[in-house]
């Protein structure tokens, strides 16, 4: 499609727009090459902006409109590029695009009448209805022409045709959605949704071919709500009847970061209406009946419940992973036995609306008021550095029922009777305070002034220095405690007792960066003192450093089994997390022919304690003495004791597949000059 415009404009604006499209579909723009007459004798052609998608980067940024005219993209000059050329450099520009933009200043008659609303296309006139003076375009058929009349008073003027060159036959016009999405319509059911509700997603042609599910009352299939809701995890839709006098069940919660809104829920009472389908804590709740929730705030959520139509409710949810960011607050598993009249709200119910308020706020209060007129406290939006941003009591009116009730400046709001003022900002809490009367019941939180937190943190501070010196300070070898990432030196009293230890590390050894411990005797000395673990690194016995990369296996291996008179020391490193390879070694057993390996179990696996050479090249050539067998044909063998090991080697026959676990220590010994 080839756009022909004609257009006057007083002046032209050039800026540069970033658009950054992390976790969205798309960049949200679509583009036409055409032509501008700015003047009876000069036109510009170019690149425009013919639509901008709702909720996309280049909505979201309040920087683009329709109209406008691309010059540049990621510094590359397209103003003789062709449409497509364009499209392709977007396709190419990964996550973030970088746009040169020259916007034509229209005057404020002019901007009365735009076309453009909230920053992209009103929806087009589907029905071939004449249009109002207000209208900007016509219904623009292929081959037709149409023509803006504007008034002639405006500054701005301009005339618009429209022909089509060439039209690809799998071309569909419903591909991007540029309808506007604020408001609410109804549905063919003739029930009322938002225009932004997935029930109101359009299908583009083979889309609509793919999806073979009728549309419910309120317009949903799992296809448009998967379309509309695309970067949300596990969507689902769910629906429950609707029962006379028995509450919905469920409590609500908001999103954990505060500049970000989001419904939640926080738990299911297992006597409530939702406690037959499938929802759990954690789960936001993104529609109920075409009424869209998300990026809404869950303090809403109750309204919007207790004023849905219909005889059912449908509710679209996302399920997220228990490590995913979300909910502010931690699950709610006590409900009470039955629901009063205030917690019942028409046919539906959301119980322990200010429940969690206690869970997040252990030190929260209570406080009831009489008021008599005026409550007699003040009230400011502003932010605390023991909470964020929030509702704070900012003065107290002498002698007032609230000063009477041990209300104090500084105190934080956070509900007011049942309407939680956590996320609220100062217009909606004053109102709320305003609405109420007779005995008003406020929860409220008492924070720490700025002086005692900042002395409290250089207490913290001095504590923590006071910890790291001691640290700091030398142990006694003999009771020294084994902390991870540090060399600690330790004295084990053997007294002539073998060490009892399986070690690995040699110059003619696959370990060849330091000795590590891969096996612990039950009966050595070393178990008896019980500080060395598996996968310690021994950096040097007696004083003497152990390095690996000059001694023979067979000199590292004599030095753990040499008779100690009485004590041994032994500098340790132990490396959190412990530094391991694992491979995996593969071969053919033949029946009756032994593996020629000498198996000792512990918590890892088994741990090769010898090897009898000669058996299968593939275990010549790979194992070693040290390494530890985690896994033997698939089955773990970590905590097996040696009967069960021993069945399983012995039994085996024909392909033999075992997972082997072997130390990869960090080189932490000086070479020996």
């Amino acid at each position: 499609i080839f756009l022909m415009l004609k257009m006057t404009y007083p002046a032209e604006h050039i800026h540069m727009v970033t658009l950054d499209k992390t976790g969205k579909k798309s960049f949200g723009i679509c583009i036409v090459r055409g032509e501008v007459k700015d003047s009876p004798n000069t036109k510009t052609t170019g690149i425009f902006i013919k639509g901008i998608v709702p909720d996309s980067p280049a909505h979201l940024c309040a920087k683009l409109k329709v109209g406008d005219r691309i010059l540049s993209l990621n510094g590359k000059d397209v103003r003789h590029s062709t449409e497509q050329a364009v499209i392709d450099l977007i396709k190419e520009a990964d996550f973030k695009i970088e746009l040169e933009i020259q916007t034509f200043d229209k005057s404020e008659d002019a901007n009365k009448n735009d076309p453009r609303s909230n920053g992209y296309m009103q929806a087009k006139n589907k029905f071939n209805q004449e249009q109002t003076p207000n209208n900007t375009m016509g219904n623009m058929g292929a081959g037709k022409q149409a023509t803006i009349r504007n008034d002639p008073k405006r500054n701005a003027t301009f005339s618009a045709s429209q022909r089509v060159k060439h039209v690809p036959s799998n071309y569909d016009e419903d591909d991007e959605d540029t309808r506007d999405m604020t408001g609410r319509i109804r549905t063919e059911a003739g029930y009322e949704i938002d225009r932004a509700s997935a029930g109101n997603c359009k299908l583009n042609k083979q889309e609509k071919e793919r999806d073979k599910e009728q549309e419910d009352e309120f317009g949903y299939t799992m296809a448009k709500i998967n379309k509309r809701y695309n970067m949300m995890k596990d969507l689902r839709r769910l629906e429950v009847q609707r029962q006379a006098n028995i509450p919905l069940g469920i409590a609500l919660a908001g999103h954990k970061d505060r500049q970000k809104m989001a419904c939640f829920i926080a738990g299911v009472d297992p006597k409530g209406m939702l406690a037959s389908v499938d929802v759990k804590p954690g789960d936001e709740i993104v529609e109920v009946n075409g009424n869209v929730l998300k990026n809404r705030c869950h303090l809403n959520a109750s309204a919007v419940f207790k004023n849905v139509e219909g005889e059912k409710l449908v509710l679209i949810t996302s399920r997220r992973k228990p490590n995913d960011e979300g909910m502010c607050v931690k699950p709610i598993k006590k409900f009470p036995s039955s629901c009063d009249e205030k917690t019942l709200i028409g046919r539906c119910s959301i119980c322990l609306q200010t429940k969690f308020l206690f869970d997040q706020f252990p030190k929260a209060r209570t406080v009831q008021v009489r008021k008599e007129g005026f409550l007699g406290i003040m009230v400011i939006y502003g932010k605390h550095v023991e909470v964020g941003n929030g509702i704070f009591v900012s003065d107290l009116r002498e002698g007032s029922n609230a000063e009477a009730a041990g209300i104090k400046v500084g105190d934080m709001l956070l509900a007011v009777n049942q309407d939680v003022t956590l996320e609220s900002n100062y217009d909606e809490a004053t109102g709320l305070l305003k609405r109420a009367e007779g005995n008003v019941t406020m929860i409220l939180l008492t924070l720490k002034s700025e002086e005692s937190i900042k002395a409290e943190k250089e207490v913290e501070e001095k504590k923590k220095e006071e910890a790291k010196k001691e640290e700091e300070k030398p142990q006694e070898p003999a009771t020294a405690e084994i902390k991870p990432n540090k060399k600690v030196l330790i004295e084990v009293k053997v007294e002539k007792k073998p060490l009892g230890v399986v070690v690995t590390g040699g110059k003619n050894n696959h370990v060849r960066t330091g000795c590590v411990i891969t096996h612990i005797y039950p009966e050595g000395a070393l178990a008896t003192d019980n500080r060395l673990k598996i996968f310690d690194h021994i950096c040097d016995i007696n004083g003497v450093a152990v390095h690996c990369e000059s001694l023979t296996t067979l000199k590292v291996h004599q030095l753990f089994h040499v008779t100690y008179e009485k004590n041994v020391n032994f500098t340790v490193y132990r490396a959190d997390p412990p530094e391991l390879e694992k491979f995996n070694v593969d071969f053919m057993k033949k029946s009756g022919k032994e593996l020629g390996l000498s198996l000792t179990p512990n918590e890892h696996g088994c741990t090769i304690s010898d090897m009898i050479q000669g058996q299968y090249p593939e275990i010549d050539s790979k194992l070693q003495r040290g390494d530890i067998i985690t896994k033997f044909n698939g089955d773990s063998l970590e905590g097996c004791t040696f009967p069960v090991c021993y069945a399983l080697f012995k039994g085996a026959n024909g392909k033999i597949s075992m997972e082997v676990t072997r130390p990869k220590p960090t080189l932490r010994t000086e070479a020996p000059k």
